[in-house]
């Protein structure tokens, strides 16, 4: 899955070398979608991909059979001690192959609180695309380490 996702991404699209590549489980306690409450089918597990240039995308997997996944990508920076993610752009995979993303214009923001490494760690993403379609999402990790896939 991982190839795939980096080539739909928008960095990769620009050949930007992915600095750090994380996949973080937990519980998903929101994931909203414009009228979609997508919480139901929420994989419960993220992958964080933070580029080169300080781009990253934060890529939110669902157990829909199509092999839907969502990613929220933008500029990277720290904040009050947390990871900040200003999102400027969503890209919704319909399905698993990456033939069928649809790529959107957005303005919002996600935040890790804690440290993934050490604990659970909250992340809280609320942005609004183009077209005026909200998504929220929220998950609390489990604590495990998160797995390298650079590795």
């Amino acid at each position: 899955m991982l190839p795939a996702l980096l080539l739909a991404s928008p960095a990769a699209a620009q050949s930007v070398d992915p600095h750090s590549v994380f996949t973080l489980r937990g519980e998903c306690q929101t994931f909203v979608a414009g009228a979609d409450d997508l919480t139901s089918i929420c994989a419960g597990e993220v992958m964080q991909v933070v580029y080169t240039d300080g781009r990253m995308d934060l890529s939110i997997w669902t157990d829909d059979p199509s092999g839907r996944f969502f990613v929220l990508s933008g500029t990277a920076t720290a904040e009050d001690g947390n990871l900040a993610l200003a999102i400027d752009q969503i890209t919704e995979g319909k399905d698993g192959s990456g033939n069928n993303n649809v790529d959107v214009n957005a303005s919002g923001k996600c935040t890790l609180a804690g440290d993934p490494t050490s604990g659970p760690a909250q992340y809280t993403c609320d942005t609004t695309d183009d077209t005026g379609k909200t998504y929220k999402f929220a998950l609390l990790t489990d604590g495990t380490a998160p797995e390298n896939m650079l590795d």
